[in-house]
């Protein structure tokens, strides 16, 4: 049985928690309670030593960041349609948009979305999160032109890309950018997936 570490409201948590719904699979979960500072304590720290949830546990292997969590789930498995190609040069190209993901979206994101969220508005960096906010924009642009065509970012099937995104595509309102019509009629059927909508209403 696999055994996940992770918390409701941690976006990187809801990734995985996302895939197991997206491909029926059972787990244990442990929630670390983020709030009290739990994944900072020995017990937690002794399975992740960077204190930094979602941690798979499979037996004694233990796998920490989403993405390598995904993948593992993902080969571990013999599904009819894999998240990842053969093809070496659709490989690549996938593992260059999932790279993208983190340092042109999530990464830029998380700085408007935590000061936003959690710190006064008098502490924020209002020239970093304008920065961010249009590297966001012109990111959005490039998925764009790939949605111009098609329904979904890679092969036109949902898979690992929209796993990726939706939970931060759910806070984007923090954001401050400018949704193309596109882009933002691929985040509305990425949100209205059954499996991703039951993980994300956890969350708050």
């Amino acid at each position: 049985m696999f055994h996940l570490y992770s918390h409701p409201n941690s976006t990187y948590s809801q990734r995985v928690l996302i895939y197991f719904a997206y491909r029926n699979l059972h787990f244990e979960n442990t929630v670390i309670a983020l709030e009290k500072l739990e994944n900072r304590k020995r017990p937690f720290l002794a399975v992740n030593p960077y204190g930094k949830v979602p941690v798979l546990a499979d037996g004694d292997f233990i796998v920490s960041e989403s993405q390598a969590i995904i993948q593992y789930l993902e080969r571990v498995h013999s599904f009819s349609d894999p998240l990842f190609p053969n093809d070496p040069k659709l490989v690549a190209k996938l593992y260059q948009m999932m790279l993208q993901t983190e340092s042109e979206f999530c990464f830029p994101g998380s700085t408007i979305y935590f000061a936003k969220r959690y710190r006064p508005e008098e502490t924020w960096d209002l020239k970093r999160m304008k920065d961010s906010s249009k590297k966001i924009g012109r990111h959005l642009e490039i998925l764009e032109e790939i949605l111009k065509d098609q329904e979904y970012l890679f092969q036109n099937q949902f898979g690992i890309l929209e796993i990726l995104y939706a939970p931060f595509i759910n806070t984007i309102s923090y954001l401050d950018v400018k949704l193309p019509e596109g882009f933002e009629a691929w985040m509305n059927r990425v949100l209205e997936k059954e499996f991703v909508k039951t993980v994300l209403q956890k969350s708050n």
